[in-house]
């Protein structure tokens, strides 16, 4: 029975935190537990003293009371000790072995007693009995096993022996214990089960504090960090800067870098989202050696990456350490699929020179990378007084651009296509004009990019494609108009109805105009643009692919795109007489075009020699200012043809 009793006690299934809770309760119950034996057994002693023998009612109290005090100083000294759950484990389970042993020896010792004297002090000794154990039970209600091991081995053999004595006070005041120690003992196990419920559910609510916490660290990383690079991401990036900044100290200076992939486009729609993943990963491994983690590194965009870091640098430094980070960049990737080259181009803000906020910065090195990108694919610029003032100029020419429709400042010229042997014009490429009064003339390299950032480029492609189509009706049948379409254009559902119901209105046939769409502007979403042409195809619409050998000019995704014309771009034009590579290229895209059934127009034609040498090599089409420079429809003497 004991055996079982104590294995109560390590019952797999309670918890650490139970185990706590039930030691914190005895520490504070059991030194009341002593105090109430020593002052029921000084009591009993008491009664007894000039009846009972002295070694029971002194020597036996005293050595009693001894251990009762012992143990209540003990137990109340706990409470400054810090106990391990091994230790708590072993106080309990001592506990409930040392309520086994003092109800015993209580009950041998009252036992004694109890033949001492007459019935008053008999009865005493039942009272004694009783309440000793009544009280053991209360106080120990937490420890289930000390309740049950106190009750059998002193209330049961107290109950036989008083009923075993045949005399009726002694039997009922057996019957009554035995039913209040009874109901006692169910109190105190319906209280234990509440107080492990209480206990397990206030565990749960740790534990579920605890998870909460660590979703609100791992949500706070996921927050600041990019999830495939696992650097910092925008946000991270932009408190970052911002704690920088009201840093505010003397002579504090740093450098805010965005860099950008180029070619990374081609690596999504030709080898796949994986590979390209996989890029974006090693990118920002090869960033990192090359910082060396001096500075803030994060991933900010798709493909573009930023840094913060402190510097007291030259621009010459400020340079290199650009050129660092593209030298890094052009390395080859290896991939499953084969390599992948990209390069990668910088722009650099220098605080407090560039700007003293965030927006200012990130504008700053924005517009340094842009011109990076813009003027030399895989530099790196760093932002300047000079970018300042193209900086207020933009602003000026985006103010007035938005008006430029309203106002009808912009116009259209036109650059002849011609049959190269005949030279006779076969079509004609409107191109846009804007003269502001109070800018001048505005390039089309300068408002075109800023109409593109602004979203109006949808709007002044509609207004210049109703001038071009309107003209297109006076000129001869077999001349067609070919027009330009921005990437914005081309990725506007609505622009491009727009541009079938202008025709219809005009009631010019689709067959008569030719959009001309460069492969920078397709490789910015090659599926849609797929789409898109092949639709505008269907609508017996023309599609030149422009610019063709500029960019990427990978059969990859060209054999994609629903084109009848290709434009060769004048790159290969310029020394075609003593560049024999040049030369082999056009035959080369000549042949392609042979192969797709498609027509060909070389652009940039400016001698006769070129034209000759095209023209030997195979070309019919051919467009530059050895023919026609751009000029208003006024100034071309169109003649009746026959359409080739």
């Amino acid at each position: 029975m004991l055996k079982r009793l104590l294995g109560r006690i390590d019952v797999g299934d309670e918890s650490e935190k139970l185990k706590f809770a039930q030691f914190k309760e005895l520490i504070t119950k059991v030194p009341l537990l002593y105090c109430i034996l020593v002052v029921n057994t000084i009591a009993l002693s008491y009664t007894h003293y000039e009846v009972a023998p002295k070694y029971l009612t002194i020597y036996a109290t005293v050595l009693i009371c001894c251990v009762c005090v012992y143990r209540a100083v003990s137990w109340y000294g706990y409470r400054n000790k810090t106990f391990t759950l091994t230790k708590v484990k072993r106080q309990i389970r001592s506990t409930v072995i040392f309520s086994i042993v003092v109800g015993v020896i209580f009950l041998i010792w009252s036992f004694n007693l109890y033949g001492y004297g007459d019935m008053s002090l008999r009865i005493h000794v039942a009272y004694y009995m009783s309440i000793t154990v009544l009280g053991i039970v209360v106080c120990l209600i937490h420890l289930p096993a000390a309740v049950w091991s106190t009750t059998l081995t002193v209330g049961l053999p107290f109950v036989i022996f008083f009923i075993a004595t045949g005399k009726a006070i002694f039997v009922a005041i057996a019957i009554n214990f035995a039913i209040v120690a009874g109901v006692l003992v169910l109190i105190a196990l319906s209280y234990y089960r509440a107080f492990s419920r209480v206990i397990a559910s206030e565990q749960d609510l740790q534990l579920q504090h605890e998870k909460t916490q660590k979703l609100n660290i791992q949500n706070e990383i996921l927050a600041n960090q990019d999830g495939l690079t696992k650097l910092a991401n925008r946000r991270s990036f932009a408190n970052y800067l911002n704690e920088k900044l009201n840093e505010k100290s003397e002579h504090h200076s740093f450098i805010v870098g965005l860099v950008d992939l180029d070619g990374f486009k081609p690596v999504n729609d030709i080898h796949g989202h994986a590979a390209g993943d996989r890029v974006l990963k090693e990118v920002g491994q090869r960033l990192t050696r090359v910082l060396h983690g001096d500075c803030i590194l994060a991933r900010i965009g798709g493909d573009e990456f930023g840094l913060v870091i402190d510097h007291s640098a030259s621009h010459s430094e400020i340079k290199a350490f650009g050129g660092k980070i593209t030298r890094a960049l052009q390395a080859p990737f290896v991939m499953r699929t084969g390599l992948v080259q990209i390069s990668g181009s910088c722009g650099f803000a220098v605080y407090p020179d560039a700007g003293n906020t965030v927006e200012n910065l990130m504008e700053r090195a924005d517009f340094a990378l842009y011109q990076a990108k813009t003027e030399s694919r895989g530099s790196s610029i760093i932002f300047s007084t000079e970018h300042e003032q193209l900086i207020r100029k933009k602003s000026q020419i985006e103010l007035a651009l938005n008006q430029s429709v309203k106002k009808e400042e912009l116009t259209l010229h036109y650059q002849p296509i011609v049959n190269g042997k005949t030279e006779q014009i076969v079509g004609l490429e409107a191109l846009a004009r804007w003269h502001n009064p109070e800018l001048g003339e505005v390039s089309p390299n300068d408002f075109i990019a800023v109409a593109e950032k602004t979203g109006v480029v949808n709007e002044i492609t509609l207004y210049l494609f109703d001038k071009a189509v309107n003209d297109l009706k006076d000129w001869p049948a077999h001349i067609y108009l070919s027009f330009n379409l921005s990437a914005h254009d081309v990725l506007n559902n609505k622009t491009l109805e727009n541009l079938k119901r202008i025709l219809d209105g005009h009631g010019v046939s689709s067959s008569r105009v030719q959009f001309e769409i460069t492969e920078t502007t397709m490789m910015s979403d090659l599926d849609r643009c797929s789409e898109t042409t092949q639709v505008l195809r269907e609508l017996g619409f023309g599609i030149a692919l422009d610019d063709f050998g500029s960019g990427y000019s990978s059969l990859g995704y060209i054999h994609k795109l629903a084109f009848n014309n290709l434009k060769i771009d004048r790159s290969f034009v310029e020394n075609l007489r003593h560049n024999q590579r040049s030369q082999g290229v056009i035959k080369t895209i000549l042949a392609l075009c042979s192969s797709f059934r498609v027509t060909s127009t070389v652009e940039g034609v400016e001698t006769e020699e070129q034209k000759n040498l095209l023209l030997e090599l195979g070309c019919k089409h051919m467009q530059g200012y050895y023919f026609y420079r751009p000029a208003p429809i006024e100034q071309f003497e169109l003649h009746e043809g026959s359409s080739e």
